[in-house]
């Protein structure tokens, strides 16, 4: 998973670097970190419902 957060922050941080001409590839890049950052989330929730399974809720 820290691999798919480095890869985020990465995007992010080129997004932040490009100029404002080039807002199509900062939108591009944004939107992929949001597809990631979705994508992280939802893994985090079936685990987090994994062990809620087994150990139950987690508050």
């Amino acid at each position: 998973m820290q691999h798919i957060v480095r890869s985020i922050k990465d995007k992010i941080d080129q997004a932040k670097k490009l100029p404002a001409f080039k807002a199509g590839r900062k939108t591009e890049l944004a939107e992929g970190a949001l597809d990631e950052t979705v994508a992280l989330l939802s893994e985090m929730v079936s685990r987090i419902e994994m062990l809620e399974a087994t150990y139950g809720e987690i508050e």
